[in-house]
């Protein structure tokens, strides 16, 4: 640990910080394009030069590590000089379509072109224009926004670790494109337009959906998955538009995949159930009031003695504590669709992803809830089938139950040996507590209202 100064004022730093990390830590923002703790440094952008006492030149703050006694300055006339021109250069080719860019609203380049750029433009010559090719499923590039700060360059390598993007010919020339043009084949692509600064690279998903600045932001927990990635759910009218990883250093850093990111679609389907059914004899859902449902459930709970609770590990504790609360005779089984018991649960790659695909399988075996594969339908006379949100209930077990109903979240094609259907909220309109594949209990909040 360590102190120096910074435009007049002291600040700590940690052994082997550099500048940039100090201020960030210290709630100072310090402009960068290239620069993102998640990756390496390149030093390449020069919007975080910064003046040291002692020193002839101007150096970048995301390069130089931060010793005792420095004094670092931001606000001189020479550091304002000089990040204005390089802030001048890179809007030499960037277009002027923030009207109908994606990123704008939440765009960097915006951001310090009114806080560092100059108020007039120089330019009067015409703009490099590229014809982009496709990148695959997720992500959508638009070259002609490139600011080369080759942040997804080093995602690909050192977070994707699919060595997938490379940089092209040179200086003004200098293109950004997959290897071969091939599509990507990370499953983190979405990542890349976390990381990219200037929209030049959107997801698909989102693209055009919404405004950003209409957007309300809720955090959140990926259901998709037994690691637990923290999220931010970004909504409006009571649609959810996109996730996005939250930080968290202790589980997911700054990363989620593709499969969590684009996972939530289920929430809004138009097959889901979304109020009480009574299956016919043609397989398909009826609609119901509550009052009958009701009247069926309670009937169905009081007349059949033997009584099974299959529940899918999406559910959470709170919803798994009152089930055994309210029911203390009955059997009480989880179900995980990728493995049977969390202790064969492992990773399937170097960051995230898990082989369980459920987000509490470890929070419902604190409970005691039986391992799925022991669950024998035709030992109970009634047997409620529970999908917490994401993970879909065995329908071939519930043909074969005596009596089966279920309760949760349900999508019409898949009813299969239910004679009611419940409805139930997924983990976006629910509060509540999943316990991760290291037991880290996560409690998250509703991001919209039950629909």
């Amino acid at each position: 640990m360590g102190n120096f100064i910074f435009n007049g004022q002291q600040v700590s730093f940690k052994d082997g910080e550099n500048i940039i990390d100090a201020m960030m830590r210290a709630g100072t923002e310090i402009p960068r394009y290239c620069y993102h703790p998640g990756l390496s440094v390149v030093a390449q952008c020069r919007m975080c030069l910064v003046e040291v006492e002692g020193q002839r030149k101007l150096i970048t703050a995301c390069s130089t590590p931060a010793k005792e006694g420095m004094v670092v300055n931001n606000s001189s006339p020479k550091v304002k000089e000089s990040v204005a021109g390089v802030q001048e250069f890179l809007l030499a080719n960037h277009p002027l379509d923030c009207p109908i860019c994606d990123q704008a609203g939440e765009c960097s380049l915006q951001d310090y072109s009114l806080q560092h750029g100059n108020a007039d433009s120089r330019n009067d010559f015409y703009r490099r224009t590229y014809i982009d090719v496709d990148m695959g499923p997720s992500i959508k590039k638009n070259m002609n926004r490139c600011i080369h700060c080759t942040r997804c360059i080093r995602y690909c390598d050192e977070i994707g670790d699919n060595y997938e993007m490379v940089a092209l010919q040179r200086g003004n020339d200098t293109e950004i494109v997959t290897v071969d043009g091939n599509p990507l084949m990370t499953a983190y692509a979405g990542g890349l337009a976390d990381v990219c600064p200037v929209g030049s690279l959107t997801t698909k998903d989102f693209r055009f959906q919404k405004r950003v600045w209409y957007l309300r932001r809720s955090d959140s927990i990926c259901d998709g998955c037994s690691k637990g990635c923290n999220t931010i759910a970004s909504h409006e009218h009571n649609i959810v538009y996109r996730l996005e990883p939250r930080e968290n250093q202790a589980i997911n850093k700054w990363w989620m995949c593709d499969e969590g990111r684009y996972g939530f679609h289920y929430v809004h389907s138009p097959s889901r159930v979304l109020g009480p059914a009574k299956i016919g004899a043609d397989k398909q859902p009826q609609s119901a009031n509550w009052t009958e449902a009701l009247g069926a459930l309670r009937s169905a709970f009081e007349s059949n003695k033997s009584l099974a609770f299959f529940v899918c590990a999406d559910a959470t504790l709170e919803e798994a504590k009152a089930l055994q609360a309210r029911f203390p005779k009955a059997s009480f089984y989880s179900y995980s669709p990728s493995v049977k018991k969390s202790s064969e649960d492992t990773p399937i790659d170097h960051l995230l992803r898990r082989r369980d695909k459920s987000p509490n399988l470890k929070g419902l075996e604190s409970l005691g809830f039986k391992d799925s594969s022991s669950y024998k339908p035709t030992d109970y006379e009634l047997s409620v089938f529970v999908s917490g949100g994401k993970v879909r209930p065995p329908y071939g077990l519930a043909a074969k139950a005596k009596k089966a109903i279920g309760m949760g979240v349900f999508m019409k094609e898949e009813l299969l040996g239910l004679s009611w259907v419940i409805p139930g909220l997924s983990s976006l309109e629910k509060s509540g507590t999943f316990v991760n594949c290291d037991g880290v209990a996560q409690s998250f909040q509703a991001a919209i209202s039950p629909l």
